[in-house]
């Protein structure tokens, strides 16, 4: 066990706490309840309030979530995450990701200013000081079919977060991973097969990137059909653009990735 995590740095409120987050999670009765259930506990018993919760499946592969669950400050910034700093992110580099695999939690605070590499710097100081937030910390929980659930932690303050809290963290991600893993694993990924073949193979085009009127030249039907196509195709999958429909397919090849970073 890592010494950041260790019981020694937790008294009997400290434990209060973190159990008291694993039985409001316990009862959860999917993935996505899972999630929203989590963040509502951090917020509500740890006063972490800008929050998120992504399904994927690794470790790295948030931005491949195309409807992760957010709170506070999280759904303002979610965009310019994925469009600029999604690969920059502190919580991805070398010793965050060590302590990950250790045990499943990582602070800014545990990790050597020195050592973190120029693109992560820039995330913070660019990023998301530049927001107002100033504590970083995640977690790494275990759900079916191999995926992750990673919770990214923000708050104003720099020193928000206490040896203690992320001690209490670690618990309630090594007793909580074991429940996770045996949850209906059931998601809107599942959208793409229930596609008609036609439907599924303009969903396919369009998430690679291509133009109607490339769609159309490939699989010769007129324009106005793969507008038509392309709106059901949406429609069906709950994707409000030709982004999020890519991100849902990328997040349904993740589900057969390693598990692991």
């Amino acid at each position: 066990m890592s010494p950041a995590l260790g019981s020694a740095a937790m008294r009997s409120g400290d434990y209060e706490r973190a159990l008291t987050v694993l039985e409001r999670c316990l009862a959860a009765e999917s993935v996505e309840r899972l999630g929203e259930e989590l963040l509502e506990s951090l917020g509500s018993v740890y006063g972490c309030v800008h929050t998120a919760f992504f399904r994927t499946g690794a470790f790295t592969r948030t931005v491949a979530d195309p409807d992760p669950v957010m709170n506070g400050r999280i759904p303002r910034i979610i965009d310019e995450y994925r469009e600029r700093w999604y690969a920059q992110d502190v919580m991805f580099t070398t010793e965050s990701i060590e302590r990950i695999r250790r045990s499943g939690v990582s602070a800014l605070t545990q990790l050597e200013p020195r050592r973190l590499p120029a693109p992560a710097t820039a995330y913070l100081d660019r990023f998301v000081f530049r927001h107002g937030l100033h504590s970083v910390c995640a977690l790494d929980l275990e759900l079916p079919a191999g995926q992750r659930g990673v919770v990214g932690i923000f708050h104003e303050q720099s020193d928000r977060l206490s040896a203690a809290d992320l001690a209490g963290f670690g618990i309630v991600v090594r007793q909580l991973s074991p429940v996770a893993r045996r949850l209906p694993a059931a998601r809107r990924t599942d959208a793409l097969d229930r596609l008609t073949p036609r439907l599924r193979e303009i969903a396919e085009l369009v998430a690679q990137g291509c133009t109607n009127t490339t769609v159309a030249r490939r699989t010769g039907l007129t324009l106005d059909t793969v507008k038509k196509y392309v709106s059901q195709v949406l429609a069906r999958t709950g994707c409000r653009n030709r982004t999020e429909l890519a991100l849902l397919a990328v997040g349904r090849s993740d589900a057969a990735a390693s598990p692991r970073p």
